[in-house]
């Protein structure tokens, strides 16, 4: 018979070895009877013969190789009474675990959605991503470089190891159906859902015939789009949507969830259909590259392969890709900063876990010596050791599954809150959910610490002295016992002053950053970005008109103070990073001086009312043609000029593009009279004349901001962009309004206002200064709130744990101080005496815990933005809250000790 066959037919086995057993001992009985003996004294020794039938019956179960198996059933069978025998220690038992469990399980369920699960495609471990690179590009401040359309097109013709496919993000007004609206636009390569391997829900991809200059106009509509502009209906095939006033063919929808680059478009149209001038030009590099290896390709023979097509592309287009060439790594997901912030929440909620572990190891550690009698019994009739450890070990195990399964039950429920509280959105949020590797982690964690901490029940089995324990009970604690429980008690509260020292870092920071300046006034200011008619947007001529009166437009709402433009407001996402010199000498690309720029209008700083230090801002003479002028702040003043006045000083914006005089058209040519006709915009090799110095403003945030890698800044007149710009800097431009009322009342008035004669100007993307400001604290709060969770639990997991070993050491000491009061000593002596231990085991716990806590603030300073080195007043903070709880956790058993009647308790002995 089989393994299996042997287990599962064991009762059939137990009863045929029953009968085996009889026929034997009645045979041999038998033939003892036919020699003369006595019936009686013939079965008395056929079984004495057989050597006792209980010990040959385990001799047989054991050859059958499933007594383990068997055995482990059975503990499990006795641990399930014992628990049920004893409902208040498995309900306080199982809830701690549950606790830690739980939380941990929720932790590594977001992890392993955003972190560890491959990219929701077929094949995703075929996916690359294919980038520019050149020895110029500053890869610090821009991040990797993308591709220029032409040369994209060429790698897509030339490359024998990789399906390639294109994208580049832009955004634009659909005015028909419903009411005009700003949509995300994709403009991809027609292959780019067939590298992904990704099926529309309805329709076709974009054929190759339409993917050029001239086709028809077709779009495919993403699934939000096509649920909020036709209702989810198939009928949406064939529709035509109008955007940015051409009329597209509506021939495919994208699946629910499709997301590019972590973000899911509304819209997505042919590149190849893009008239834009940059896109034929090789020095531009606005494509995204996802490629697939082709069947038996490997990534070392495409690199090797994009480097030799970089290389004939250099030697052909030696103007513009002289010195790149192009690297191709694995596709992963992009989480941005989440992925430090969720392993740094796991190692909190770790933490929390082991103080449960610790907690619960120390209740099973109470309760072994309380049944060492039990224990020494089973030993005295021949179970061994290792047996007494298995049965003990597997209480735990069997606990520890216990609490991991209703920790699952917790995680389950509290995932989505998790996820729906994290600041901002949470990159690939739709991954997170409870899957086989969550529930084989929370199962591995009940398994794991189960055995952790029954261990020390187990290490406590008895194997000498057995008639000394049988005959002391349980009354008798030894020394080692003490040690171990201190010992239990000492790591929660070690533990729990980490995570208090972390949460009052935190808020310590919070509190400091909350007063910081920001450099604005963020009271009474709207911020929002404008799309401009399409039809001014297709004549750059008339995009300066159209923003002068849109800001009158906006002067005439009732209650607006005043308004400005701006293409970058402050501790909002976006920026355009530029490097700059002081001399004509410019340096290579990437040896420049970074700042951030923005353009702005004349009355940006009145607005914003941010310091004029020096000079003047810009007023209406700063216009084309004159004298390119640039308004810096004092961070720019001190990196490019030190300790010299910075008015009246120049500097050189080598990617700026700005304006010289141009030769007169021909008489007659009808261009003399055209906006900007006697000016030609090229790379600015004029020089920027200081005009003004102002006040350093916090782009990055209130917290984020004194750590960025670049901080300078400089502002130059939205005037003084040249007109073939405009399209592109109008896309990019923002108002910002003061008001005197609260900003978001005027948001209906401002959309109505704003809609332009043509009715088509969407505002969208609306934020107060004040929702910004907020919002860069928004990481701080989330992961104060969370570590001060853990940290109240902590501190009350640290407590309970101290209540419950003096409470259990007091109750076996209760003779000793029976007989200490018997001898003279006082109630206030028996209290001072338990409150000694106590404060003995904090202090050790403090002592050790303390070089964890200045640990986890130089981790803390290094992943969350604002947070300064730990301050010796936040963990003096932290410890008093920990001492003050422990104490009272430790007065309660200590005041029942002292009020212990001397008779009773020596009667007890």
């Amino acid at each position: 018979m089989s393994w299996w066959g042997r287990l599962w037919r064991r009762r059939k086995m137990e009863q045929q070895l029953e009968k085996e057993l009889r026929f034997h001992i009645e045979e041999h009985a038998a033939d003892l009877i036919a020699r003369g003996v006595d019936p009686a004294e013939a079965r008395r020794q056929a079984r004495l013969a057989m050597g006792g039938p209980e010990q040959v019956k385990e001799l047989c179960r054991d050859a059958r190789g499933t007594r383990w198996l068997e055995d482990l059933l059975q503990d499990a069978r006795y641990a399930l009474r014992i628990f049920r025998n004893n409902p208040g220690f498995t309900a306080v038992a199982l809830l701690t675990l549950a606790l830690g469990a739980g939380a941990t399980t929720v932790m590594f369920a977001v992890i392993n959605g955003v972190l560890l699960k491959p990219l929701p495609y077929p094949q995703p471990a075929r996916l690359v991503a294919v980038f520019g690179h050149s020895a110029t590009w500053n890869a610090a401040v821009f991040g990797e470089q993308k591709l220029a359309y032409l040369d994209f097109l060429d790698c897509q013709r030339q490359s024998r190891s990789l399906d390639m496919a294109g994208s580049v993000f832009d955004g634009g007004t659909v005015s028909e159906p419903g009411e005009p609206e700003y949509v995300d636009l994709r403009e991809i390569s027609p292959d780019l859902f067939s590298v992904l391997r990704v099926k529309l829900a309805l329709g076709r991809s974009f054929l190759p015939a339409e993917d050029r200059i001239g086709a028809t106009p077709v779009m495919i509509v993403g699934y939000g789009f096509w649920q909020r502009h036709f209702a989810g209906k198939p009928e949406a095939i064939g529709a035509s949507v109008t955007l940015d006033q051409k009329r597209y063919t509506v021939v495919g929808i994208a699946p629910a969830g499709f997301r590019l680059y972590g973000e899911e478009a509304d819209v997505y149209t042919p590149l190849g259909q893009d008239e834009v001038g940059y896109l034929r030009n090789r020095q531009a590099h606005p494509v995204g590259v996802i490629a697939r290896l082709r069947p038996g390709a490997t990534l070392p023979q495409a690199q090797a392969e994009l480097e030799l097509i970089a290389q004939h592309l250099a030697a052909e287009y030696s103007d513009t890709n002289a010195g790149r060439t192009f690297r191709v790594q694995p596709l992963h997901p992009d989480v941005g900063d989440a992925g430090a912030t969720l392993w740094l929440l796991l190692g909190a909620v770790s933490l929390v876990l082991l103080i449960a572990c610790a907690n619960v190891a120390s209740l099973l550690l109470a309760r072994a010596v309380s049944r060492e009698r039990e224990l020494a019994m089973r030993a005295a009739l021949g179970a061994s050791r290792g047996r007494l450890a298995r049965q003990c070990i597997t209480e735990s195990a069997e606990l520890g599954l216990a609490g991991s399964a209703l920790g699952i039950l917790l995680a389950a429920a509290g995932i989505r809150p998790f996820v729906a509280f994290w600041p901002g959105s949470l990159p690939r949020a739709e991954q997170v959910h409870l899957d086989w590797r969550v529930l084989l982690f929370a199962l591995s964690v009940g398994l794991v610490g189960g055995f952790l901490f029954g261990l020390a029940p187990a290490l406590r089995v008895p194997s000498r002295e057995l008639e000394r324990t049988l005959r002391s009970g349980a009354r008798t604690v030894t020394g080692g016992s003490r040690r171990l429980h201190a010992a239990f008690v000492i790591s929660e509260l070690a533990l729990a002053v980490v995570l208090l020292a972390s949460a009052g870092i935190l808020g310590r920071t919070l509190l400091r950053l909350a007063s910081v300046n920001p450099g604005v006034d963020v009271r009474n200011v709207l911020t929002a970005r404008v799309a401009l008619s399409p039809d001014v947007l297709a004549n750059p001529a008339r995009i300066p008109a159209a923003w002068q009166d849109l800001l009158e437009r906006a002067r005439r709402v009732p209650g607006v103070h005043s308004v400005a433009t701006v293409d970058t407001v402050p501790m909002r996402t976006g920026d355009n990073p530029l490097g700059y010199w002081t001399t004509p000498a410019v340096p290579p690309e990437n040896k420049r001086p970074m700042a951030l720029s923005s353009s702005a209008s004349p009355d940006y700083l009145k607005v914003m009312r941010i310091p004029l230090l020096a000079g003047r801002f810009f007023n209406e003479e700063d216009r084309l043609g004159s004298q390119p002028a640039i308004v810096i702040d004092e961070v720019m003043a001190r990196q490019a000029f030190g300790n010299q006045p910075a008015l009246g000083k120049r500097l050189w914006l080598p990617d700026m593009p700005c304006v010289r005089p141009a030769p007169q058209p021909p008489p007659g040519s009808g261009a003399a009279g055209a906006a900007g006709a006697g000016e030609t915009s090229v790379p600015c090799s004029n020089p920027f004349t200081v005009v003004g110095v102002v006040g350093h403003v916090r782009y990055w945030g209130l917290a984020g901001d004194d750590q960025a890698q670049l901080r300078a800044q400089f502002y130059y007149p939205f005037a003084q962009v040249p007109a073939r710009f405009l399209p592109r800097w109008s896309q990019l431009m923002s108002i910002a309004i003061r008001t005197d009322v609260p900003p978001l009342g005027l948001v209906e008035g401002l959309r109505h206002e704003l809609r332009g004669a043509t009715g088509d100007q969407v505002l969208y993307a609306v934020h107060t200064l004040e929702q910004l400001a907020s919002d860069s604290l928004a990481e701080q709060r989330f992961l104060l709130l969370l570590l001060g969770i853990f940290a109240a639990l902590a501190l009350l997991l640290a407590c309970v744990g101290i209540y419950g070993v003096l409470a259990y050491l007091n109750g076996q000491r209760m003779p000793e101080f029976g007989l200490r009061m018997a001898l003279g000593a006082t109630a206030g002596d028996v209290l001072r005496l338990v409150l000694r231990q106590s404060v003995k085991m904090v202090l050790i716990a403090v002592a050790i815990g303390l070089f964890a806590a200045m640990a986890a603030g130089r981790l803390l300073e290094r992943l969350v933005a604002g947070v300064q080195s730990l301050e010796p007043l936040t963990l003096a903070m932290m410890i008093a809250v920990l001492l003050v709880a422990a104490l009272l956790a430790s007065f309660l058993p200590a005041r029942r000790a002292s009020r212990i009647d001397p008779m009773q308790a020596l009667r007890q002995e």
